[in-house]
């Protein structure tokens, strides 16, 4: 093990980290946390103008206004959901399916641990990083190389290789 690249350590404590600490919340505070990023966001952009005009109105520049009602909306869709999902949690444990919750959130951290480290991939793709000696001697980063380039090809991306230099 103290031959392992440092490459793979890192990999493994980021993937570790995510399974423990997904694993803690639950799978519904998980989920739900992205979703709830997401909804919030769209909920933000649709009604941003239509509440500028109510709550900002004499706020000027109209920029500065709709920034404000943007961000606004945005935490309180946020904080909205977060009540819905201590809610949804609570029932979940009361009906004695919190292990299952904790189990499944383990399950996701290890998806989003692996997103996590593809993201990285992908940026670090970008930079001599993978010319070095340390990426190369990685027992892991080339399946996440693989994975970055899967990604970038089926999002219409291009995806650089080695032989394209």
């Amino acid at each position: 093990m103290n031959n392992l690249p440092v490459a793979d350590l890192l990999v493994s404590a980021i993937i570790a980290a995510c399974i423990v600490l997904s694993a803690m919340r639950g799978v519904i505070a998980e989920a739900g946390s992205m979703a709830a990023w997401v909804v919030a966001f769209f909920f933000a952009k649709l009604f941003a103008a239509p509440f500028a005009d109510i709550a900002f109105a004499s706020f000027q520049p109209r920029l500065f206004a709709l920034a404000l009602s943007f961000i606004s909306l945005f935490v309180i869709a946020c904080l909205i959901q977060k009540i819905l999902r201590s809610l949804l949690t609570g029932a979940v444990s009361a009906v004695g399916l919190g292990f299952a919750n904790r189990i499944l959130g383990g399950v996701f951290g290890a998806l989003k641990g692996i997103l996590i480290i593809t993201l990285l991939v992908m940026l670090a793709s970008k930079t001599d990083l993978p010319d070095t000696e340390e990426w190369r001697q990685s027992y892991t980063l080339p399946f996440f190389v693989s994975l970055s380039e899967a990604v970038l090809n089926h999002s219409g991306g291009t995806a650089e290789t080695p032989e394209d230099d």
